[in-house]
């Protein structure tokens, strides 16, 4: 990766929120541990983060005031935050249908395409498996130019770390 230009990636609420679950379990802690990697590349202006209105809006429903608190204060780490649209909606409705996932997921999903994130990343398998990835990937070549990629911020980590992220 370029040291000019950081790359744009986009987090589902799930890696935000990833320190503040049962950290007794080995792979919620390998994710915990990848997203505060990720957070510190951000410091280090090596990665963007974009945001949306559905992460405000999940947020916000998070119960625990202290883990609300310390999610929304990732959140101010955010350069670019995308609004809910009308096209954004469309995208994700279609995203929904074709490649079979929960609308909220899919309005993430669209951001980050519409967003022009190069990265999405979800604790969530069901939404990152090699399927569902390819359908997005699909569904973004009408709305972008630049490749887009869904994964689990684990192997997001273990490419930052090679040098493979674009």
């Amino acid at each position: 990766m370029s040291d000019t230009t950081a790359t744009l990636i986009y987090l589902d609420t799930n890696v935000y929120a990833r320190p503040f679950d049962d950290q007794t379990q080995s792979r919620i802690q390998e994710e915990a541990d990848a997203f505060l990697e990720i957070i510190e590349a951000v410091r280090a202006n090596r990665i963007k983060l974009l945001c949306s209105d559905i992460l405000d809006f999940e947020v916000h429903k998070i119960l625990r005031e202290e883990k609300r608190s310390k999610v929304k204060g990732y959140l101010g780490l955010c350069e670019n935050q995308i609004a809910s649209s009308a096209d954004l909606l469309a995208l994700a409705r279609n995203i929904q249908i074709r490649c079979q996932i929960r609308p909220r997921d899919a309005i993430h999903v669209a951001t980050a395409i519409l967003g022009e994130a190069r990265y999405f990343l979800s604790c969530d398998t069901k939404i990152t498996e090699m399927k569902r990835a390819r359908c997005y990937r699909r569904l973004a070549r009408s709305h972008r130019t630049q490749y887009f990629s869904a994964m689990n911020p684990i192997i997001f980590v273990e490419k930052m770390r090679k040098g493979e992220i674009e």
